[in-house]
């Protein structure tokens, strides 16, 4: 049989390897002569690192070992061909600031990265640089410490991940991620140690967001189509659940007209939960589907629960409810 791949151009083959992990990646420079250099046009990093043994000296050496490789994947590169993405999760409390400097040289590196997603555990603080890639389209950023940032504008960003941040010296920051985000369409945003993003605008072209709702109040995201909330928040300093799951008075537009999707997570039948989901399920005109993740801590309650929410009425004759 005909070695059909080998017959394709090298941006094909580039393009195809730059869905795999970079260790996958640099190990086809065996395969032949021709793939000998070929991972080094691959327009995308990623890698994957976790703690294997909790042992100290045995997580400290493989950690050693990864950031060696990646520093090494780096410099090998082939600079004149772009990088368009960049993927690094690290699951390790040790060298830190050997992390930060790659990532800083890879950054200053590519001057259009695309897509970059960073999940580094254990307080680790976002470089500067990456407030300067204005040509991100896609930014996904969790478990990790925004720092004395003072600024964010991301013209071109569609897709905004932010998953257990800590904003440190910058309580506004996240406003300005949506202010500087013009033509996001998929957000993100669980977790945050932030002030609520109230006074923004609106975001036109927005249609999936996953979002706690004291953080981005729902009139905020008028044309959303897909949206997924949260039920319980641990953020929140006063217990006041009417606060944290609004029904907005008149009614958002994302809501009237947009919204096919819904999810609420961490669903325990509170009044105020209730109601919420009532209101949206009330008012929802083309509502699809409508999914609770019940939360386990109440076993017992479920079937009422269940039984309660298949009650409500719907406004959209084709809704359908999910519980999980």
């Amino acid at each position: 049989m005909a070695d059909i791949v080998s017959g394709f151009p090298d941006s094909i083959l580039c393009y195809i390897l730059s869905f795999l992990p970079t260790k996958q990646v640099v190990a086809t420079s065996v395969l032949s002569k021709r793939w000998n250099l070929l991972w080094r046009s691959v327009p995308s990093f990623d890698y994957e690192h976790h703690d294997p043994t909790g042992d100290y000296e045995d997580d400290l050496d493989a950690c050693s070992d990864f950031l060696y490789s990646m520093f090494s994947h780096l410099l090998l590169r082939d600079m004149d061909k772009p990088l368009h993405r960049l993927r690094l999760t690290c699951c390790s409390g040790y060298n830190h600031y050997s992390i930060e400097i790659w990532i800083e040289a890879a950054l200053r590196r590519s001057s259009r990265l695309e897509h970059l997603d960073l999940n580094v555990y254990k307080d680790f603080v976002v470089p500067s640089v990456v407030f300067s890639c204005i040509t991100l389209v896609v930014l996904k950023l969790a478990n990790l410490v925004l720092k004395d940032v003072s600024f964010a504008d991301f013209p071109f960003l569609k897709i905004l991940h932010l998953n257990s941040i800590s904003f440190s010296g910058c309580q506004d920051l996240f406003k300005q991620f949506l202010s500087g985000s013009p033509n996001l369409e998929d957000l993100e945003a669980k977790n945050l140690d932030s002030n609520p993003a109230e006074k923004v605008n609106r975001l036109p072209k927005l249609v999936r967001a996953n979002i706690d709702a004291h953080i981005v109040p729902l009139e905020n995201v008028k044309n959303v189509q897909v949206l997924v909330t949260n039920g319980k928040q641990n953020l929140v300093a006063e217990d006041d659940e009417e606060a944290i799951l609004p029904c907005p008075d008149p009614v958002p537009a994302c809501i009237l007209l947009h919204l096919t999707c819904c999810c609420l997570t961490n669903y325990s039948g509170s009044a105020f939960e209730f109601k919420f989901a009532e209101y949206i399920m009330q008012n929802a005109n083309y509502l699809q589907f409508f999914a609770f993740r019940i939360y386990r801590n109440n076993p017992s309650r479920r079937d009422d629960m269940i039984r309660d929410l298949s009650s409500c009425k719907k406004i959209s004759d084709t809704c359908k409810l999910e519980f999980v």
